[in-house]
């Protein structure tokens, strides 16, 4: 594993994941009032900040490595294919959301196609920067 390219892929990836993440936020809001409600507002939510980006960055580490430990060095489209499972899988975190939060169902389908596309653009931004091998 190459260590250089993996530390440049997690920072490339964290930031690419954050930024869609954040724009989809605000892009989708209207659309996911139940969501807003539900979620830190104004300086509380400006006081808990640092721990959602932690824990961003702590998943973007773990998505980085497993990509890196397994990819076969197939490009970018390798790199989408493994956004998507990962997509995929945490789609089934909105499920669960939708099951113990009072949301709508829409809203977390939004939350479930949102992730997904989020991930995969994760994923190609991983391949494109991690692409040598050891």
């Amino acid at each position: 594993m190459n260590i250089k390219r993996l530390i440049m892929a997690i920072v490339a990836a964290y930031v690419v994941m954050s930024i869609l993440g954040m724009a989809a936020d605000q892009l989708l809001s209207d659309f996911t009032p139940m969501m807003k409600a539900m979620g830190r507002m104004g300086p509380d939510l400006e006081a808990h900040f640092i721990w959602m980006m932690l824990g961003y960055l702590i998943v973007t580490i773990f998505f980085c490595y497993i990509y890196a430990h397994f990819h076969e060095g197939k490009g970018w489209t390798e790199g989408a294919r493994f956004g998507l499972y990962i997509g995929l899988m945490m789609a089934g975190i909105s499920m669960v959301m939708y099951a113990v939060l009072p949301m709508s169902a829409m809203e977390s389908l939004i939350s479930a196609i949102t992730g997904i596309i989020i991930y995969v653009a994760g994923g190609i931004t991983t391949s494109l920067v991690y692409k040598a091998e050891d």
